[in-house]
């Protein structure tokens, strides 16, 4: 059996986090769990003021890099994506992608340290001008393992 050391609860380091695009968050928390043999769920909540709202993203499936359709969403925005893959790397690598029709149009790499206290995530996504853009964020480790150790500490 391997050990993926992206596993965890992970805490959002705002001070060593760089954004191209969208408004920098003051706080985060990112979940990702195994739910089953290969199956992730990533669970991702943020604040951009201390104080304000609470947004959050969660999505999952088998980490095999299979498309996995997404359900509709009556506000969702026409470029939005109708699908997103998983792919396990390694036992520190962890891929995303999001589709639109069959197209990338995002994707994010996840890799955990050697020593598995941070976790950096490199975001890049299209947006409806055709321009690229990446946002670099890392997380500190605050708890591991199964999805039974991690549920419930979100913020």
């Amino acid at each position: 059996m391997h050990i993926d050391h992206y596993l965890g609860t992970w805490e959002l380091v705002p001070e060593l986090s760089l954004y191209e695009t969208g408004t920098p968050p003051a706080c985060g928390r990112y979940t990702i769990a195994e739910s089953a043999p290969g199956v992730l769920t990533l669970h991702v909540r943020w604040q951009t003021e201390p104080d304000g709202p609470v947004h959050e993203v969660a999505f999952g499936g088998q980490a095999d890099g299979t498309p996995h359709v997404l359900p509709a969403l009556p506000d969702a925005p026409a470029h939005g994506p109708d699908a997103h893959t998983l792919t396990r790397v390694d036992a520190h690598t962890l891929d995303s992608a999001a589709l639109a029709h069959g197209v990338v149009i995002a994707s994010a790499r996840r890799v955990a340290s050697k020593d598995g206290a941070l976790l950096a995530v490199v975001q890049e996504q299209t947006d409806v001008t055709g321009r690229r853009t990446r946002n670099f964020q890392v997380y500190r480790r605050i708890a591991s393992g199964s999805a039974a150790a991690i549920s419930g500490q979100m913020l």
